[in-house]
């Protein structure tokens, strides 16, 4: 699909803005992307099965299945299938805010949360039914999964797009960097 296909803005068609020029409200703004116009871009591209039908597999095990459905240096999307047990573990997004919408299933989102000691965190876990969407910002970690008991299917969008992700764990409540991936170089 062309960038023009899938433009974050709610009202880029009638406008020809793009996204990283406003703020999903179709007004030409110097702020770049938002989280509101990420969770715009997942509702419509989940509302339309045209544009992602046809290319659902699934993957086996742990691994996931995914697949692009579009990229520019503004944004990406990105259709994603997850069997029961299947997670991301806890990562960011570099430098990118984003969002995604449940099409099928369900998608437990956990995140972190400051605990009562300094230096510690918790987790918080939210479920998002089929029909949901969860938009986050910069610096936002959390890992996503299917704990559930039937296959899910998501769309994910990113601004700009994804150039890195860190990988952290959680021991005692204490998260750590576990690694660095690059765009090009570890996907």
């Amino acid at each position: 699909m062309s960038a023009t296909s899938l433009n974050f803005s709610d009202d880029s068609d009638r406008l020809g803005t793009s996204f990283a020029s406003t703020l999903g409200t179709g007004v030409p703004t110097p702020d770049g992307p938002s989280v509101a116009a990420a969770a715009a871009l997942v509702r419509r591209v989940a509302a339309d099965p045209t544009r992602w039908r046809d290319l659902v597999r699934y993957g086996q095990g742990a691994e996931r299945w995914y697949a692009r459905l579009d990229v520019d240096p503004e944004h990406e999307v990105w259709l994603i299938s997850w069997l029961p047990g299947q997670e991301t573990g806890l990562h960011d997004h570099g430098e990118a805010l984003g969002a995604f919408a449940v099409i099928q299933g369900a998608l437990t989102e956990t995140t972190l949360a400051p605990d009562v000691v300094p230096g510690t965190v918790r987790r918080v876990r939210r479920r998002f039914a089929a029909g949901q969407v969860r938009g986050f910002g910069y610096e936002h970690i959390h890992d996503v999964g299917n704990a559930d008991g039937q296959p899910a299917i998501s769309v994910h969008a990113y601004a700009p797009s994804l150039t890195a992700m860190t990988r952290y764990s959680l021991a005692e409540n204490r998260l750590t960097i576990v690694s660095s991936d690059r765009a090009g170089v570890d996907w």
